[in-house]
């Protein structure tokens, strides 16, 4: 599918005003190219739907909408082969098309799910994203998923066109990510299983994913605190028992070296880039930007990069609420002012870290002896080497704010939030209970 051209435009246009007969295949092809130019796009995207609910043939409606979802079938075989997972698709699709786009793609999800034995043959971490998105394999083909959204979503017949031009406009309309997980048509029935130390870690991050919902949700500072200590405990021991498993190993650390992306929300998406940028910088791992989806890929070693998601989602979370509990005066609600807040908020827990970084440091040389610090170096260099392999050419953006008060209230609030990275402290109690 390519991008509509001015012939195109002009021609459905003057058939739009004239309300001339035209074939639904076409106003379908003119609509989906309308809505890839996206909010440019949008008005003529509409006037086509508002054509499509028109269509008063009921074999012409029905053969239009069977090949709406076939290219939404065609346009998700093509992104998932050019490395797009699931989860990101329906990050993307929220972007161009809202929430109800959001219910269009996770049933074309669904629908892709049985016709690749995904239940059976997908990676643990697609399986993962399926379950997380609440896709249903078993609901039948794209088309009859199609048919009992549009009858069920309370929307009216141009409303529900709309979304499903906006849905493919952009799911055809996707470039090429770089392949993080197999793609389906290189599934087989040994993809799926995990080794038992992957398991074991699944588990424990489990517990410490749990530890930290607590902490963020309770409102009680005693019990956050007592949990969140429990959760630094555990990803302490974590950290460092992977550290010295690795240290045994005579495979090269620099193999060992993954990437993932994580997805970044508007609004103040910059900002919360920033945070994770923090958090990455100061846990051995490094962070790239794909600006025009709002994905962040984050590259480090894998423990690391479990402790970097879930210390990067757990201050998300407490900067959310520390913006909420600032913003009682007008001022403080402006976009200006939580713009600054956040960027504020995310340099000063970057310091935060660093400086909890250099004091654990500190207290393995003298608990642990010398040893484990050209450890630890040696996991740096290799992420560098890496790195600089992979992604040769990158450049580093900055960016910043002109609004005082916000901040000076969130370098205030950063240094209240909690740190549970797992680094910062070192103790031998830890490993031998």
């Amino acid at each position: 599918m390519s991008r509509i051209d001015l012939d195109s435009f002009f021609k459905y246009s003057r058939a739009t005003n004239a309300r001339e007969v035209v074939d639904p295949n076409e106003l379908l092809d003119s609509g989906i190219g309308f809505a890839q130019l996206g909010p440019s796009g949008k008005d003529m995207a509409r006037l086509m739907a508002e054509r499509l609910s028109a269509v008063n043939d009921t074999e012409r409606a029905r053969s239009v909408h069977d090949r709406a979802a076939r290219i939404l079938d065609e346009a998700l075989d093509t992104a998932f082969e050019n490395g797009w997972q699931p989860a990101e698709l329906v990050h993307v699709t929220r972007q161009c098309a809202g929430s109800d786009g959001t219910a269009v793609m996770a049933e074309a999800i669904g629908s892709h799910a049985a016709r690749s034995s995904a239940d059976s043959h997908a990676p643990d971490s697609w399986r993962h994203q399926l379950f997380e998105l609440q896709v249903d394999s078993a609901g039948g083909t794209t088309a009859d998923r199609l048919a009992r959204w549009r009858s069920h979503n309370r929307r009216s017949s141009a409303q529900s066109w709309f979304t499903l031009l906006l849905v493919l406009g952009c799911s055809t309309w996707l470039l090429p990510l770089e392949k993080l997980l197999p793609p389906p048509t290189r599934w087989t029935s040994h993809t799926r299983p995990a080794s038992p130390a992957r398991v074991a870690d699944s588990k424990m991050l489990t517990r410490i994913r749990g530890l930290l919902a607590k902490a963020e949700s309770t409102q009680f500072p005693a019990e956050a605190e007592a949990l969140s200590t429990k959760a630094q405990d555990l990803m302490t021991r974590y950290a460092i028992d992977s550290a010295l498993l690795d240290e045994g190993d005579s495979r090269g650390l620099e193999r060992d070296v993954v990437t993932r992306r994580i997805m970044v929300s508007n609004p103040y998406s910059k900002a919360k880039l920033l945070l994770l940028h923090s958090v990455c910088e100061a846990n051995g791992a490094k962070t790239l930007w794909k600006k025009k989806y709002l994905l962040a890929s984050v590259i480090g070693l894998p423990v690391d990069l479990d402790l970097c998601e879930l210390l990067y989602t757990s201050l998300l979370v407490q900067s959310a609420r520390a913006l909420d509990e600032a913003a009682e005066s007008a001022t403080a609600r402006t976009r200006s002012y939580r713009n600054a807040f956040l960027i504020a908020y995310a340099h000063r827990v970057g310091e935060r870290l660093r400086e909890a970084r250099k004091r654990a440091t500190a207290a393995a040389t003298q608990q642990h002896g010398s040893a484990l610090v050209p450890i630890m170096t040696k996991r740096s260099d290799a992420v560098d080497r890496a790195f600089a392999a992979r992604y040769p050419s990158t450049r580093t953006i900055t960016f910043g704010s002109d609004n005082a008060e916000g901040s000076y209230a969130g370098r205030a609030a950063a240094e209240r939030a909690d740190l549970t990275g797992g680094r910062e402290r070192i103790d031998k109690s830890d490993l031998a209970s």
